[in-house]
């Protein structure tokens, strides 16, 4: 009769070994998990998918790791029999860990405006004092240029790494004249970027020159006076009312309307309908503007008609 009563008393020693094992397991593997988080983020900024501000988002979450950290040592002390917090915190605190450091970099990429991270925006006069502006950008990495912005102007560092610096500008001119100068900082220091984003008002009448590594910029919407851009990318042109000088260098895809006449003077690939001149290539469309096109040697700048 000892079988039964003995076996209930014999078998809990090695049932609690087994549980304390998996226990220990799971712990290790909790560990094992957050130091692949760490190792992952460690490589996502050395190769430059993160910027390294990432780590001051990091560090802003302090507050409240801490105090998950402390509720879980005092439910501890309160209970301290309960088995998910065995040997020490057990899994939970590398878990926490590991949550703590996915939804800061879920955040900073993101662009979540609390962040230290979060690029601070230069903003421009109001737009009612610039009757036409222009504006000289110059940087050794992407520009991103898109229109419709209540000011005049705003630029942004892009989310993704690189070495450019934060954005600074200079405005100069008269209240209806304007001319801003926009360049990089001296030092990234911990928010180097990839690049900016411009934001360009679509009120005043623009001349705008670029110098960048990559160009993306959307200027359909721009009164556009006169555009210089050394890059490589894409520039898309709308139908201007009057003519508009363009010098390009780089290698480019421009996109513009069908409507519009474009004369092309250098290297540039074209499609059917155009006509050779004395001085290059010429399209002639059906609206009241024009764009007159010079393209430096050794470019390649491909017209595509919409």
């Amino acid at each position: 009769m000892t079988i039964g009563g003995g076996g209930a008393s014999g078998l809990y020693p090695s049932m609690k070994g087994a549980q304390i094992r998996a226990r220990r397991r799971r712990t290790r593997l909790a560990w094992l998990i957050l130091l692949i988080g760490v190792a992952l983020l460690g490589a996502m900024i050395a190769t430059g998918v993160l910027r390294r501000s990432v780590l001051l988002d990091l560090i802003s979450f302090w507050p409240g790791l801490a105090l998950t950290v402390m509720l879980l040592l005092v439910f501890r002390r309160i209970r301290p029999g309960q088995r998910f917090l065995y040997s020490g915190l057990g899994p939970i605190l590398p878990l926490v860990l590991l949550g703590w450091l996915a939804l800061a970099v879920i955040l900073h990429a993101a662009g979540w405006e609390a962040l230290p991270s979060f690029p601070e925006r230069l903003t421009g006069s109001p737009v009612e004092q610039a009757g036409t502006a222009t504006v000289d950008i110059r940087l050794a990495g992407e520009v991103v240029i898109a229109t419709g912005t209540e000011v005049l102007y705003k630029v942004s560092s892009l989310s993704s790494a690189g070495s450019v610096a934060p954005p600074t500008a200079i405005e100069s001119g008269t209240e209806d004249r304007i001319e801003v100068t926009i360049r990089e900082e001296d030092d990234p220091g911990w928010f180097g970027s990839s690049g900016w984003q411009v934001d360009l008002s679509r009120a005043p009448e623009w001349g705008i020159a670029i110098s960048a590594s990559i160009l993306e910029a959307d200027l359909k919407d721009l009164n556009l006076r006169s555009l210089q851009a050394t890059a490589d990318g894409l520039i898309r042109l709308g139908s201007p009312s009057t003519e508009v000088a363009v010098a390009l260098q780089g290698d480019l895809v421009v996109e513009l309307p069908t409507e519009v006449t474009v004369e092309v003077t250098g290297p540039a690939t074209v499609g059917p309908g155009w006509e050779v001149t004395a001085t290059g290539l010429k399209y002639q469309g059906t609206g009241a503007g024009s764009y007159l096109i010079e393209v430096a040697p050794d470019s390649e700048v491909v017209i595509s008609q919409l």
